[in-house]
């Protein structure tokens, strides 16, 4: 069996299956591997939430490096490429589209031999995997945000992560696509507020409910200092949160190290790092105690398991960041999580079911706080010319800071 060609295909949805979301548009990118043996892979790249439209020419870049390879040799075929591409892939963008390449090598493979890709990666360690929902915003006034966990418990989530900065939901009568407002705060004032709404739902829910926060700190442009993400870390600390993600830039590392060593909630990060490269640092100083790669963007499935396995040798766990996923990306993270003993947590984004639904094969149904395994083919997954045409790309559709 031999490459006979790569293509893209662009998606736009409406986030619409959470009402705690705006219902605003989102992109992804899937890449297809086509071969002459009558099969074909699915993978799907991060880049294509941010920048929908860079993804097609990025991917043709790579059609002669592929063409006429053997698909079933992922990682003699994931080398030519990052080996054609080295001066300027090595990371973020690029890195990203071989991340979707390689994942769509897997899904073809686990058809070919008509085995789910958790049985490729050494077979499933349980039968269920913990799973929690990624609130996004944490909302003001705090009755919004009881409301907010109390729909995740309704169907059937026992976690949810929240953002450590507070923001209104548009009136009841305004267009959903409106941006949620930023409440500001004076320092002293947010902490107290932030430290108020997880009091709030810890007398709501008790200890049924895990808890996590997310800084979103990794990708913004003026990034708190180390001192602001300890008072939060000190604030929150008595209500047993699971982990505090993204609290400082990446490029914070001595920051990192500092607020691990200070905090007493556990301490994540590593959606927006590629590579094993980019994750030695992070891990080998111990900045945080949980990892978080992101199969879309970190340079796909084999890499990510790298990095599990290097986080291992340092008593570090893995929860698996899928905030970007609406199909073959999420697919192979679920297998992943599967196949792993230290995978913690597995990320769903509640908001984007609608076309998750529309293109995995196996449903992703949560029941007390956990999801079965995947049972169909390779990654599990389809792209019907009936879900191009209902989630047909809308240009300029990426997320912006």
């Amino acid at each position: 069996m031999k490459i006979t060609g790569v293509r893209t295909h662009l998606l736009t949805t409406q986030w619409i299956d959470d009402p705690s979301f705006p219902n605003s548009a989102h992109s992804t990118a899937i890449i297809r591997i086509e071969t002459d043996g009558n099969l074909d892979g699915l993978g799907e790249c991060t880049w294509g939430y941010f920048a929908p439209d860079a993804v097609p020419a990025m991917v043709a870049y790579f059609a002669p490096v592929l063409i006429g390879r053997d698909p079933l040799q992922i990682l003699e075929v994931t080398r030519a490429i990052c080996d054609d591409s080295v001066w300027w892939a090595r990371s973020g963008a690029g890195r990203s589209v071989i991340s979707g390449i390689e994942l769509a090598l897997w899904d073809l493979k686990g058809k070919a031999l008509g085995v789910p890709v958790y049985q490729l990666l050494g077979g499933k360690v349980r039968d269920r995997i913990p799973v929690y929902a990624s609130g996004g915003p944490a909302l003001w006034p705090v009755e919004d945000t009881v409301r907010k966990i109390e729909f995740y418990a309704k169907r059937g989530y026992r976690a949810a992560k929240l953002s450590t900065g507070l923001f209104r939901m548009p009136p009841p009568a305004a267009d959903r696509q409106a941006r949620l407002e930023s409440v500001r705060f004076g320092h002293a004032e947010k902490l107290t507020a932030l430290e108020g709404v997880f009091a709030r739902l810890r007398r709501e829910f008790g200890a049924a409910m895990d808890l996590a926060i997310d800084g979103h700190q990794g990708g913004v442009p003026n990034p708190i200092p180390v001192s602001e993400a300890v008072a939060i870390a000190e604030a929150l600390a008595p209500h047993r949160l699971r982990f505090y993600e993204e609290p400082l830039a990446y490029t914070n590392l001595d920051g990192y190290c500092e607020l691990r060593a200070r905090s007493r909630i556990p301490i994540a990060g590593g959606e927006s790092l590629c590579g094993l490269d980019q994750f030695h640092p992070l891990i080998t100083r111990q900045g945080v105690h949980v990892i978080q790669p992101d199969l879309g963007f970190v340079g796909g499935l084999q890499e990510t398991v790298r990095v599990i396995h290097h986080a291992e040798a340092f008593n570090l766990s893995t929860a698996i960041h899928t905030g970007a996923s609406m199909g073959p990306s999420l697919a192979a993270s679920w297998h992943l999580a599967a196949a792993s003993h230290s995978v913690d947590w597995l990320e769903h984004v509640m908001a984007a079911k609608s076309i998750q639904d529309a293109i995995l094969l196996d449903p992703f149904t949560v029941s007390e706080g956990t999801v079965g395994l995947p049972s169909a083919p390779g990654l599990g997954v389809r792209l019907t010319p009936e879900i191009v045409a209902r989630f047909s790309f809308k240009p300029d559709s990426g997320e912006r800071t």
